[in-house]
């Protein structure tokens, strides 16, 4: 594919013959996907209204494994659909030309993964399912958020009955008898032929996308999603490589990221003092308090979970795990609170440090000690 082609119909400048073209690669990927993870998981990944429907029915007889496991499909497709929106909004503040190729790239990676792994992961569980079925979920969301921002919410991809509707909404517009309110002043009822035209290939990709993974998986596995994994690494690569060119290669990369980071590592400490406060108030839910205590205990923890002389991993709790979690509970805790606690709290406010955290950080270490110890007893026994 010419350089040119990739870069429009990726980047970040977007138009409708763009989206549309994306769209029909995409549905292509999602039928083979979702046919072929049938095979492999037999189940059908992207239909979220039959998972729904299933936790329902086996909630009124009482089948509570599956529940469970409807559960985790469902919640590995919201997390999908989060990841898509986090990636674009990112991508979106950070004026990259790849905001909308950088969902591509990870379903590509997980695709990659599902392709390599799949045979080994289906006897893994995580949360309640197995990694097979949370893996092929979190792709379908994954791409049917990014469509949806992409296009806002005039395409999908994996949601062929919505498409369906559309296609019979447009056709009863079409067959519609104009002639028998000829000159009464109404306007006449006529279809969108083109939205017509977009929805019937879109949903031939998906049938043909269908066909060519059931036919993949059966005759060659789970390494069958690799082709599907190339194309899209394919379709996101050149605004991807645009991004790495004018912004990751320039000298003061390091630089510009350490202090990136101290500056978010310096917001995030700011917000602690009245984080604490927040966790006293009794308008803030007690889920709310529950995490915003153990958030503040850790940040004012003398010792850290993972240790500051390890080399760059050292930092990945200061500057990712601490400020995700102080997110996580400013966004539990009612606004009007925060605000009330973040002027009471002031600038310069101080907290002293929690030793019973620190305890509890060396307990921790030496938990983790001992099952590693126990693991490799057991390997080499």
């Amino acid at each position: 594919m010419p350089t040119s082609y990739l870069r429009q119909l990726t980047g970040r400048v977007r138009s409708p013959q763009a989206n549309r073209q994306l769209a029909c690669y995409l549905a292509f990927v999602a039928g083979a996907t979702n046919a072929g993870g049938f095979l492999a998981v037999q189940q059908y990944t992207s239909h979220m209204s039959g998972i729904v429907s299933a936790m329902a029915d086996n909630l009124a007889l009482g089948n509570i494994g599956l529940i469970l496991d409807g559960l985790g499909a469902l919640l590995s497709f919201l997390a999908g659909a989060a990841c898509s929106a986090i990636l674009i909004n990112w991508g979106r503040r950070e004026r990259l030309h790849s905001e909308y190729a950088l969902p591509l790239m990870l379903e590509s990676a997980l695709l990659v993964c599902f392709g390599l792994l799949g045979s080994n992961l289906e006897h893994h569980e995580w949360l309640f399912v197995p990694a097979t079925v949370m893996v092929l979920c979190f792709i379908m969301g994954l791409q049917n958020a990014m469509i949806t921002k992409i296009s806002n919410a005039e395409i999908r991809t994996t949601h062929v009955t919505g498409m369906v509707t559309d296609i019979g909404i447009e056709l009863g517009k079409l067959f519609y008898w104009n002639l028998a309110r000829a000159g009464n002043g109404h306007p006449p009822v006529l279809a969108n032929r083109q939205k017509l035209r977009v929805l019937a290939v879109l949903v031939s990709l998906f049938f043909a996308g269908g066909v060519i993974g059931a036919l993949g998986f059966k005759h060659i596995g789970f390494s069958s999603t690799l082709p599907l994994a190339t194309l899209l690494l394919a379709l996101a690569a050149v605004p991807v490589i645009d991004d790495v060119r004018h912004r990751l290669l320039r000298r003061d990369l390091l630089q510009r990221l350490a202090a990136r980071a101290r500056a978010w590592e310096g917001e995030v400490r700011r917000e602690l003092p009245a984080l604490r406060l927040a966790a006293r108030d009794p308008r803030t839910p007690w889920y709310a308090k529950g995490v915003a205590r153990l958030i503040t205990a850790y940040a004012l923890s003398p010792i850290d979970l993972v240790p500051d002389w390890i080399p760059v991993i050292g930092h990945l709790d200061d500057v990712v795990l601490l400020p995700l979690g102080v997110l996580v509970a400013i966004r539990l805790i009612p606004p009007a609170v925060m605000e009330q606690h973040r002027a009471a709290a002031g600038p310069t406010a101080e907290a002293p440090v929690n030793w019973i955290a620190g305890a509890a950080v060396i307990v921790l270490w030496m938990a983790a000690a001992a099952g590693v110890a126990a693991w490799l007893a057991r390997r080499f026994s």
